[in-house]
């Protein structure tokens, strides 16, 4: 199969993944765990800078490709965590209210 052919494979792969909710609560996972809104710099330890850059470098070439199969996903997907969390934060309170 030819580059083109591969990378049009690949979008269409995300953009499938992308259209199940639990698809974009696994990437949003991982984007997490990379900590692509982080920077890396660890004062004093260059190993652990270094890992962490190579986990964000991991979570930041996940994220160009998903924002290039599917514009907008990111803030989608964080639109989605932000609602499930004020959603338990309110179920807690009403627990404690009981």
């Amino acid at each position: 199969m030819n580059p083109s052919k591969l990378k049009k494979r690949s979008v269409c792969d995300l953009q499938t993944v992308l259209k199940l909710p639990q698809g974009r609560r696994v990437l949003w996972q991982l984007l997490q765990a990379a900590q692509v809104r982080a920077h890396g710099f660890v004062p004093a330890d260059a190993l652990a800078t270094a890992f962490h850059c190579g986990q964000r470098s991991v979570g930041l070439f996940l994220l160009d490709q998903i924002e290039e199969a599917a514009p907008g996903a990111y803030q989608q997907m964080r639109r989605e965590f932000m609602a499930e969390v004020t959603s338990l934060q309110h179920q807690s309170k009403e627990t404690e209210n009981d």
